[in-house]
C-alpha cells in the first residue's frame, strides 16, 4: 500500500515538474549566433555589421578574454558554418 501511494506521488510530482520545465524549455526557441572573432567593442557597430550581411535580427558585441566577437542572430542552425567561424563559447 505504502509502495502505490509513493509511485502515484512520484508520478504526479514528475508530471508537476515537466509542466514546469516545458514552457520555460521553450521560451526562445531558434534563437542561433554566427560569431566572428574581429576585436569588436560596441554592439550598434556590430548589429550595423550583421544587418549589411544579411542577418535582419543584427547582432551584438560579445567581449571575451581574447577579443571581442561580433555574433549575428539567426532562426537557424544551417547559419552558422562551424568550420570557418566557430562561436567562441
Amino acid at each position: 500500500m505504502a509502495t502505490k501511494k509513493f509511485s502515484s506521488l512520484l508520478l504526479l510530482s514528475l508530471m508537476v515538474f515537466a509542466l514546469i520545465i516545458l514552457p520555460i524549455d521553450s521560451a526562445f526557441p531558434g534563437l542561433y549566433y554566427k560569431c566572428m572573432v574581429d576585436g569588436c567593442t560596441l554592439t550598434p557597430a556590430c548589429a550595423a555589421k550583421c544587418k549589411s550581411m544579411g542577418f535582419l535580427r543584427g547582432g551584438e558585441c560579445r567581449i571575451y578574454s581574447y577579443g571581442g566577437a561580433c555574433c549575428c542572430e539567426c532562426t537557424d542552425k544551417s547559419c552558422i558554418n562551424i568550420v570557418s567561424s566557430p562561436c567562441p563559447y
